[in-house]
C-alpha cells in the first residue's frame, strides 16, 4: 500500500504537468490563432486564468462547495454518533486536528470531504447515509473520506479540476468569439502570414473542441487510481474492510431523491 500511495505522488506530478502543459499549450494557440506573434499573451492570460481559480478554489473552495450544497456545521451535541466516528478515525489516520462535521439535510445517501489540509477539512454526511447506515459501515465511509484528506487527494483534485475548468472556459470564450465575432485582424505582411494565421484557427478549433475532452479523461483517470487507495486506506484505519464494502453497496443502491 505504501508503495502506491509513492507510485500515486509519482503518477500525480505527471498528471499535473500534463495538464499545465495542455492549458498553457491552448493559450499560446489561441493567441496565434486571434492574432501572429500573440501566442506569448495567449499563454499569459491562460496562466493569469488559472492562477486566479486556483487562488479561490486553493482559499474557499471548501467553504463554497459546503455552502452550495446546503450542509450545516453541527457540533458533538447534535449528533455524538457521527461525532464520535469522525474522531475515531481522525486518530486512526494519524492527523492532528479534527475534521469539521456537516449534515446535508437529504435522503440521498452520499458523503463527501473537502479541505485543502488537514488543519483546513470538513467532513459531510447526508441525513439519508445516517439513517441507513449502522455504525460500522459509517465508520468505512468516514475512513474513505479522512483517507482523502490525508492522503492530501483533495488538494490533488482541486488543482487538476481547477485546471479542467480553466481549459474549458477559455474553449468557450475562442469558440464563441469565432462564432460571433470572426477571426479578427489579419497579419498583412504577407500571403504566408495570412495563410499561418488561418492554420492556427484551424488548429486552435481543433485544440477547443479535443482540449476539454482530454482534461476531463485525465481527470477521471487520476480520480480514479485516488478513490481506490481511499479504501484501501480506510480499511487500514477501520480494521474492518468489510463495514465500507456493504455501505457501498447501500449507497450504490441509492434513493429516489436526486444527490446534490
Amino acid at each position: 500500500m505504501w508503495e502506491q500511495i509513492r507510485a500515486n505522488k509519482r503518477r500525480s506530478a505527471v498528471l499535473v504537468i500534463t495538464m499545465a502543459l495542455l492549458l498553457l499549450g491552448f493559450g499560446f494557440v489561441i493567441g496565434e490563432a486571434s492574432e501572429p506573434g500573440a501566442g506569448l499573451i495567449g499563454l499569459i492570460i491562460a496562466f493569469v486564468v488559472w492562477s486566479v481559480m486556483a487562488l479561490v478554489s486553493y482559499y474557499s473552495g471548501g467553504n463554497i462547495l459546503l455552502a452550495f450544497s446546503g450542509a450545516r456545521k453541527i457540533s458533538r451535541e447534535d449528533n455524538p454518533r457521527l461525532y464520535n466516528v469522525v474522531e475515531e478515525m481522525q486518530i486512526a489516520a494519524g492527523l492532528t486536528k479534527t475534521p469539521d462535521v456537516y449534515i446535508i439535510d437529504t435522503m440521498a445517501p452520499n458523503a463527501f470531504a473537502t479541505g485543502r489540509d488537514p488543519d483546513h477539512a470538513a467532513v459531510a454526511v447526508t441525513a439519508g447515509l445516517l439513517a441507513k447506515l449502522n455504525r460500522d459501515q459509517l465508520q468505512g465511509v468516514i475512513a474513505h473520506e479522512i483517507a482523502h484528506v490525508r492522503n492530501r487527494d483533495i488538494l490533488f483534485m482541486t488543482l487538476l479540476s481547477v485546471m479542467l475548468g480553466a481549459i474549458v472556459l477559455i474553449s468557450e470564450v475562442f469558440l464563441r468569439k469565432l462564432f460571433f465575432f470572426g477571426t479578427g485582424r489579419r497579419s498583412r505582411s504577407s500571403s504566408g502570414g495570412n495563410q499561418l494565421q488561418i492554420v492556427m484557427i484551424l488548429v486552435a478549433i481543433v485544440f477547443a473542441i479535443l482540449a476539454p475532452v482530454l482534461g476531463q479523461i485525465i481527470y477521471f483517470a487520476a480520480s480514479r487510481r485516488r478513490e481506490y487507495l481511499a479504501d484501501a486506506s480506510a480499511a487500514v484505519f477501520t480494521r474492518y474492510p468489510e463495514g465500507l464494502a456493504s455501505a457501498l453497496e447501500i449507497i450504490a443502491g441509492g434513493s429516489s431523491e436526486p444527490i446534490p
